[in-house]
């Protein structure tokens, strides 16, 4: 019995390591990006996702990693990386970076990607 539990278990545990690594995100200390037009804040990386709040021009927040996403295409920008933000309610929170000075990532690091989550 004691074999079979074993081999079981092993199999269950290859099975389980097959899936897609996902990355962790960084750790803090985290950089600060800021705004430099308004800029919505979304659930997701989507237009079609809801806006959960407006960051005003000016504004520096907490940017904690980068994602690539929806393609959005505003004032004279187009870019399809967007910027997970803190807005200390423990949510995924995300704006397009067009909204934010800086590179095409709000100068967050390249190792800073948030990852598939």
């Amino acid at each position: 019995m004691r074999t079979v539990l074993g081999s079981l278990l092993a199999i269950l545990a290859f099975i389980g390591g097959a899936g897609v690594a996902q990355a962790d995100p960084p750790a803090p200390p985290y950089p600060t990006v800021t705004t430099w037009h308004d800029a919505e804040v979304r659930t997701c990386e989507a237009l079609s996702c809801p806006v959960y709040q407006v960051i005003p021009a000016g504004t520096s927040t907490i940017g904690i990693c980068w994602t690539r996403g929806e393609t959005v295409t505003a004032l004279g920008y187009s870019n399809n990386v967007w910027i997970m933000v803190s807005m200390n309610s423990g949510g995924r929170y995300l704006v397009s970076a067009i909204y934010f000075e800086g590179n095409e990532r709000a100068n967050l690091p390249y190792e800073n990607d948030c990852g598939p989550y």
